[in-house]
Formats: C-alpha cells, sequence, structure tokens
C-alpha cells in the first residue's frame, strides 16, 4: 500500500496527482477528501480548488484554474429555517422541501403522481394536505387502498372535527374483519361495511349525517340498491323533489310482509292513493276539518258503518252524500289568455265567468293541448285552471271560447241535525262539509223509491199514481168507516126532495117514488152549476202546433194528456181564462220534456217549471186572478 504525508495541498498531493497512470489508494481517496474539506474550510477562503479533466479516470487539480471554496457554499440553497428538510432539484435549480418520509416531519402539501401539483390548481382545492393524481394505460380505476391483516379488528378511514377526538367526534368509513366482534360496534358483524357518525361530546351541534346530491346531474337521485350493483337492480330511489319511490315486488300479506313494513304509526299530510288491497287491523278516524275519503268501489265487511264521531253536541248533519255532474246550459265566453305549467293549465276570459270548481267546461279554438272537455280544479273571477298532461306553454294572448257544459252537483240522504228529520235531497251545487244547506237556491228533496212503507204518519203533498191507486181497494178499517158513513141498502123513501138553484141550474125536484115505481124528477137537474167539479174527471188528449199549446176553458177540470211526441214542448198558461180556484192536472205521456209556462205569475218550488219525464204529472192551481201554483213531479 503506498504511503505518503500531505505537507502542502499544492506540491506533494498535487504532485501525485499529476503523475501519469497514477494508482490512488482508499488512504489516497480518504487523504484527497481530506484536503478538499481542509481547503474549504480554511479561514477567509483564501484556498481554492483547481478542477482539471480526468486522469485515468480521477479528478485532478490544476492550479491554472480555480473556483474559491466560498462559491461552492453559495450554490446550495440558504440553510437558515429549513431545518429537518431535504434537498430536492427540478433539474435546473435545487431547493429545501420537506420530507414526509420523517415521522418528526409536519409536511405542508404533499403531490403524488404526475400532474398532482397542476392538478390541486386546476380543481382549486383548499387546504389539501396531499394530491394524489393517477394515470395509467393498463387500468382504468383510480383507487386508494387501506389494508388491515387482523381478522378480529376492522380497516377504517376516519375523519375529526376540530373538537373531536377517538373518544368521539368523528365519521368513520369502514369494513370489518373475518372474525369481527365488539359489543361498542355491536350493529356490525363479521365482513359488514359501514359508515358511522359520532358528534363530539357536549356539541351544541345537531351531529347529523347527511346524505345528499347537487344539482348539476340530470336526476340527483340518492339510489339503494342492496345487493345490486352488478345486476343493477334498485330497491328505491329518492328523485328530489317528486317522491321516495320503492319498488321490490312483495305482496304484503299481513302487517309484517311486503315492500314496505312499518312498526309504530305513520302519519300523512296530503293524499294517499293505494292501487290494491288494504288490510287494516285498528281503527280509521276520518272527518276531520278538510278530511276527505275517496275510493271508486267501497265493499265494508262490517254490517254498520258509523259517522260523526265525538258529534256530541249534534251539530252536524249525519249521512251519505255523492256527488255528480248535473246538465247545464252555458253562455260562450272569450279567451284572451292561455298558460301551462306543471300540466296544470290555466285560461283566462274577457269577462267574469261565474264558474265554480267541479264545474265542467269545455274549450275549443284555443289549440292544442287545450281544446276539449274539463273538470275545474280552480277558479278566479276571471281565470279557471284544470289538469293537462303536457308541456309547459308560457303565459301568451289567445282566442277561442269556452261553454259551460256540467255543474257539479252533490245529493244524498242525511239526517238534518236543526229538525232532526231524514231527508233524501238532490241538485245541491255547494259541496257540504258538516251541514247541508237545505234552503240553497236549486237544492230539491230527490225522489225516492221504495217497497213497502211504514210510518207512524204521512204527509202527501200531490197525490198522484191514480191517487195512490184508488188506497188499494182499501183497507178494512177505511172500509168499515165509509160503511159507516153510506145510506143502509135499499132505503125506502118517500115524498118530494126539492134541490136548491146552489145545486141546480134553476128548480128541480125529485119524488119518491113515482107512479111506476122509479125517481121522478122535473126542472134542470143535469147541469151543474160552475162551482162545482164533477165527482168524476174526463180525460183530454191537446194537439201542439209548433211545439206548443195553450190551455183553453174547456180543459177546466179535466186530465191533459199531453204528448209532443219525443220532441220537448210547452204548454202555455193563458191569463183571464181560469177562475180562482180552478185545478187542472197535467200528465206528460210523451218522452219529450213539457214546460210550463204564463204570461201571469207562476209560482213553484225551487222555480221548477218543466214535468220530471215521461208519465210524470203535475197540477195547476188558481190561486189568484192570474196567479197559478204548479205542483207535482218537477224537474228545473
Amino acid at each position: 500500500m503506498t504511503t505518503f504525508t500531505m505537507t502542502t495541498f499544492n506540491t506533494a498531493l498535487q504532485n501525485k496527482l499529476n503523475t501519469a497512470n497514477v494508482s490512488l489508494s482508499a488512504q489516497d481517496y480518504l487523504l484527497l477528501t481530506k484536503a478538499v474539506k481542509d481547503a474549504i474550510e480554511v479561514s477567509n477562503a483564501v484556498e481554492t480548488l483547481a478542477v482539471k479533466g480526468l486522469a485515468n479516470g480521477v479528478a485532478s487539480l490544476d492550479a491554472n484554474i480555480q473556483v474559491p471554496a466560498a462559491q461552492l457554499l453559495n450554490a446550495l440553497p440558504t440553510q437558515a429555517d429549513n431545518a429537518n428538510k431535504v434537498l430536492t432539484t427540478n433539474g435546473s435549480v435545487a431547493s429545501w422541501t420537506n420530507s414526509p418520509t420523517f415521522a418528526s416531519l409536519s409536511p405542508t402539501l404533499l403531490y403524488v403522481g404526475t400532474g398532482a401539483s397542476a392538478f390541486n390548481t386546476s380543481a382549486g382545492l383548499t387546504s389539501a394536505p396531499a394530491v394524489i393524481n393517477m394515470t395509467s394505460a393498463n387500468d382504468s380505476f383510480g383507487q386508494l387502498a387501506v389494508h388491515n391483516a387482523s381478522s378480529s379488528s376492522s380497516t377504517d378511514i376516519i375523519a375529526y372535527a376540530n373538537n373531536g377526538v377517538d373518544g368521539a367526534g368523528w365519521i368513520d368509513m369502514g369494513i370489518t374483519g373475518a372474525t369481527f366482534n365488539s359489543a361498542t360496534y355491536g350493529i356490525t358483524g363479521a365482513h359488514d361495511g359501514y359508515i358511522f357518525m359520532s358528534a363530539p361530546v357536549g356539541t351544541t351541534g345537531a351531529g347529523n349525517l347527511v346524505i345528499a346530491t347537487g344539482d348539476n346531474g340530470t336526476d340527483n337521485k340518492i339510489i339503494f340498491a342492496a345487493g345490486g350493483y352488478s345486476s343493477g337492480t334498485t330497491q328505491m330511489e329518492i328523485t328530489p323533489d317528486v317522491n321516495v319511490h320503492i319498488e321490490i315486488d312483495t305482496p304484503s300479506t299481513s302487517s309484517t310482509t311486503g315492500a314496505l313494513t312499518v312498526v309504530g304509526g305513520v302519519g300523512i299530510q296530503g293524499d294517499l292513493n293505494i292501487d290494491g288491497d288494504v288490510d287494516i287491523q285498528g281503527t280509521i278516524t276520518f272527518g276531520g276539518a278538510g278530511t276527505t275519503v275517496e275510493t271508486a268501489n267501497l265493499s265494508v265487511t262490517d254490517p254498520l258503518v258509523f259517522v260523526g264521531k265525538d258529534n256530541a253536541a249534534d251539530t252536524s248533519d249525519l249521512g251519505l252524500v255523492g256527488e255528480y255532474i248535473g246538465p247545464v246550459s252555458g253562455d260562450f265566453l272569450s279567451i284572451s289568455n292561455k298558460a301551462l305549467t306543471s300540466n296544470v293549465a290555466t285560461l283566462t276570459t274577457t269577462t267574469a265567468h261565474g264558474y265554480a270548481v267541479g264545474n265542467k267546461v269545455s274549450v275549443f279554438s284555443v289549440g292544442a293541448p287545450f281544446d276539449g272537455t274539463y273538470i275545474l280544479t280552480s277558479v278566479t273571477s276571471t281565470t279557471f285552471s284544470f289538469a293537462k298532461t303536457a308541456s309547459n306553454v308560457v303565459s301568451t294572448a289567445s282566442s277561442g271560447g269556452c261553454t259551460i257544459e256540467g255543474v257539479q252537483k252533490f245529493a244524498g240522504i242525511v239526517r238534518d241535525a236543526s229538525d232532526g228529520v231524514i231527508k233524501a235531497f238532490k241538485d245541491a251545487t255547494t259541496k257540504p262539509t258538516s251541514t247541508i244547506n237545505f234552503s240553497e237556491a236549486g237544492l230539491a228533496y230527490a225522489d225516492m223509491r221504495v217497497g213497502a212503507l211504514t210510518a207512524s204518519s204521512l204527509t202527501v203533498g200531490d197525490v198522484s199514481a191514480t191517487e195512490i191507486g184508488y188506497l188499494d181497494g182499501v183497507s178494512s178499517s177505511i172500509q168499515t168507516q165509509l160503511n159507516a158513513k153510506a145510506p143502509s141498502a135499499n132505503p125506502t123513501l118517500t115524498g118530494t126532495v126539492t134541490l136548491p138553484s146552489s145545486v141546480v141550474s134553476g128548480s128541480a125536484t125529485l119524488t119518491f117514488p113515482s107512479a111506476n115505481g122509479t125517481l121522478a124528477t122535473t126542472g134542470d137537474i143535469n147541469t151543474a152549476v160552475a162551482s162545482y167539479a164533477p165527482l168524476l174527471q174526463t180525460t183530454t188528449t191537446p194537439t201542439f202546433s209548433s211545439n206548443a199549446y195553450t190551455l183553453q176553458a174547456t180543459d177546466k177540470d179535466k186530465i191533459i194528456l199531453a204528448s209532443n211526441g219525443s220532441t220537448a214542448g210547452t204548454v202555455t198558461i193563458p191569463t183571464g181564462t181560469f177562475a180562482v180556484g180552478t185545478v187542472l192536472t197535467i200528465v206528460q205521456t210523451g218522452s219529450g220534456q213539457i214546460t210550463i209556462a204564463s204570461s201571469g205569475t207562476l209560482n213553484s218550488n225551487g222555480n221548477k217549471l218543466k214535468l220530471n219525464g215521461q208519465w210524470a204529472s203535475a197540477q195547476i192551481i188558481v190561486t189568484a186572478s192570474n196567479v197559478f201554483l204548479l205542483i207535482g213531479n218537477l224537474a228545473a
């Protein structure tokens, strides 16, 4: 081994380095390193190093090309305030940076992967301690993997709040191991995935677990697909501002089966529509303010249906009310504006329309999609709306028109709380709530048809059906009373009876018996005075001209069988023809509806002036001079 003692940097060491084909030992390299170090550390940096080419692959020193030692130190970035950092370079400039490989360091930002720094800037990340950017030509997935080799524990990703600690105040997403069993987290078992949320102890915050979507997507739904991420099967989805939809083909056969089962009460505000059977083990209570129960068909197994629960003060009418559309002939109204929003169409009329919710209105010449016949859902004085499934139409001027085709009406059988009487009614136009307005204009008592009728008393306003079938042969008790009032059979009368002029025209006498054993009469006994109606009425069938007939004086005290065939006709009561007390009976024998009219005063309950169909009858009673009362089976 070659040895030497370096006396000066410029003599012995440089001479040896300048020797051709020099062979340096390990000690030589150590001496060279020390010499360089000593030269750099010379006070005031007066020593210099010269670098010259290569000699047999070993750097040599040349006194003619010298670099001050201070420049070598200045080539490094300043070390001030850079303790515990490492020197890095971008290829041209050296700089100090934190090292994430040392646990004692506190890195401000860690970039992993090509383009991570650029992504941090373009993405606008806020206070991200690390940015990972992954690109791969072989795999389309970017993954951050965490693995725990312990089978009895779990693998977790945990985030802490500012005041959270491991005992409380965190959100945790993870998966349990194959033999996991923990009483603290007993809701989970082996190989369960989970998301846990625990608010800090003593927090004033809500501590909610929020699962939400933004509004940038086309759907923004939250979708639940238990066991279906590979098959695409969806059990439940939440559509923003639309519904929570559950679709599992499991029929309900009890309170614990079906697509949705609930243990506890269910409160619903709004409409409930069920397409299928409903089996309720309990009590259904309805009848609150504004509460309605609607069904196309209702079948009740129990023999009694009770309504009016808690009606202790007897202030509500109790019964059954039906709804229907009654025909009406309406005037034409012009449309000035049209609009359609969220499947609701709204039209504006040029004048106040007087329509009501539930009316049936025909719209024409407004254009698609508005033309058609609809049931109104809401109204103002000059607008009306109805349901129409179609694309939105911005509010715009319009032409066309509308007419009312039918009015929503109500009929039913109820017990009137005001007088305790059970009443059948029809043609109410105001939807009843807890009571029926029996004095409402247009409301009428409905006809009823029954078999046998048992009543403690009976008030008959208009006797019809051929005077109740002449009492259907007369009951035995009535017949007994009639027999008591009738003369005895084969009476024996003698003498002469003079009939007064109030009964006959002129004077007349009856002689019992006559010379030949028969009744002899003298005077005008065949003509009764005008103030008496005949005991038996006769019928007459008038002839209509231009669908009309005017009553004649000869129609007095007769049953008028009025028929204009299948065409509607009008029977007119003339003025100045019939005396007070005159009664005329009208029967509609054809299918064409008969209307009663008069230039005098014509009174009728509910202003009903039409006979209510074929074979309906009515009576005209002259109550005063040119004042007539119409009663019977009438319609509006």
